[in-house]
């Protein structure tokens, strides 16, 4: 875990421009106890004395953020191309994902925008994409599927054959969401040619459950929380529980006059200081008011047991954030994605101009327990819609409702052509419809389920057509 170092005892040389040039470290400002460290973690800010560690902790290996900043900047494209400032919920991360995993595909001027689009080059991106599903999370699962038609040609070499029903995909999505999204976001037909969707589904529980204030309300104690000075939307409030789970959760919060956009571009400079281990809990910044647009301050003489009081006569730092229970549940048109144009003709070079569909299933919910998401973004290409002409249609309907007969005949080697079984079907041996394996009840009971109102229209058609037939 990483954390936040205040050096304590007299620095050297070398330890001070070491503290200087590392947002994580700060010099203690007095000789109390050579030898002595206070740590402080970078994603809670709970702190512990570490007795002699040597002159430094040690080392860590800075991780490969590129990805981390290439989806970064291409959710604020896609918030200001697709008018998402205001978006209740939206995954950037499985739209990112999903194009960049075929992106390699994308050359010339084409591959040239969708780079761009991406944040790096098309195959580092596709590469980026298959570590980011090949490495195990903690909390996050990350999927990536491709089907496409027989008898399509498309480079994409990993790709199942065959479109699978509409049923197969709507498990697929429960299944990949761990059952926060029960249906595929697009219908597939026998038009679909080629299919593309990503799922991501995370859980982070925080360490702590945050205490209830009323029905909607949550009260915060603890984890990091701090006030910063952003360039984009001035001071903002800041709070993420702890946890555990390897995933930040940041609630972020300006002043009401400042526009979304900006509000976003915030938040954007929060996350990178936290990253850099430049954020400080129950911190702000110098000149700060006491009371500002999402903070009241005021210092007052209190009883604290001894070992609470702040060393030099500091104030005890108590920090606390009211927070909101909330779910939200979204069904986004991508369609205008940036990329994604130039990705369905790299795909399909045989078909021109193809109808392409994007779609998000999104889910979110904070509570006193944890923060839970899903999404499952889809990309299905269809052939366009044929031209319809007059002609001539003759259509012949045989109807078998009087007597008829029925014959058995096997087939293939010495049984061949001979009558098994044979039957007369008069109206006597018809059996009521309800008593044989039906399908379409089956699908009617299933669709009561989630359209009542459908379904109710469906059966009382169906019987009333059983009714005209004379079946019971």
């Amino acid at each position: 875990m990483a954390t936040h170092s205040i050096v304590m005892g007299f620095p050297s040389h070398e330890m001070a421009e070491d503290v200087i040039a590392s947002p994580w470290q700060r010099l203690g400002g007095c000789v109390i106890a050579p030898g002595m460290w206070t740590a402080e973690c970078l994603t809670c800010g709970q702190r512990e004395t570490v007795e002699d560690p040597g002159p430094h902790f040690d080392g860590w290996t800075a991780p490969d953020v590129s990805a981390a900043s290439a989806v970064s900047r291409f959710a604020a494209r896609c918030r200001g191309d697709l008018d998402q400032a205001e978006t209740s919920v939206v995954s950037h991360a499985g739209l990112w994902l999903l194009l960049a995993s075929v992106s390699e595909h994308v050359t010339g001027e084409d591959g040239e925008r969708v780079a761009q689009i991406l944040g790096m080059p098309t195959e580092d991106a596709t590469a980026a994409a298959h570590r980011l599903l090949a490495e195990p999370h903690p909390t996050l699962a990350a999927t990536f599927g491709a089907w496409v038609a027989e008898g399509v040609t498309t480079p994409l070499s990993g790709a199942d054959r065959g479109i699978p029903e509409q049923a197969w995909l709507d498990q697929w999505a429960s299944d990949r969401t761990r059952g926060l999204i029960n249906r595929f976001p697009v219908q597939v037909d026998a038009s679909t040619l080629l299919l593309l969707a990503t799922a991501l589904v995370l859980e982070p529980r925080w360490t702590e459950p945050l205490r209830s204030s009323g029905a909607y309300g949550l009260v915060l104690t603890g984890g990091l929380q701090t006030i910063v000075d952003t360039e984009a939307a001035g001071l903002v409030a800041v709070a993420k529980p702890h946890s555990e789970d390897a995933v930040d959760v940041v609630s972020v919060i300006a002043d009401p006059r400042v526009p979304p956009s900006q509000v976003w571009k915030g938040v954007d400079e929060v996350v990178e200081l936290l990253s850099k281990g430049a954020l400080w809990h129950a911190e702000k910044p110098a000149g700060t008011p006491d009371v500002g647009h999402a903070w009241k301050c005021r210092t007052r003489v209190e009883s604290v047991l001894r070992g609470e009081a702040g060393e030099g006569g500091g104030p005890v730092r108590r920090w606390s954030s009211r927070l909101r229970r909330w779910s939200a549940q979204e069904t986004l048109d991508l369609i205008a994605t940036p990329g994604l144009a130039e990705v369905a003709r790299a795909l399909l070079p045989e078909i021109t101009d193809p109808e392409v569909e994007c779609v998000q299933s999104v889910r979110g919910e904070f509570d006193e327990d944890g923060f839970r998401a899903a999404a499952i973004t889809a990309v299905a290409m269809v052939t366009r819609m044929p031209d319809f002409v007059e002609t001539k249609v003759e259509r012949v309907e045989l109807d078998f409702s009087r007597a008829h007969a029925v014959v058995a005949i096997a087939r293939g080697g010495a049984w061949e052509s001979v009558p098994l079984v044979s039957a007369w079907v008069t109206k006597e041996l018809s059996r009521p419809l309800r008593t044989m394996p039906d399908t379409d009840w089956e699908s009617l009971e299933l669709l009561a389920e989630t359209d009542p109102d459908e379904a109710a229209e469906l059966i009382s058609y169906k019987r009333r057509r059983m009714r005209e037939r004379g079946e019971s």
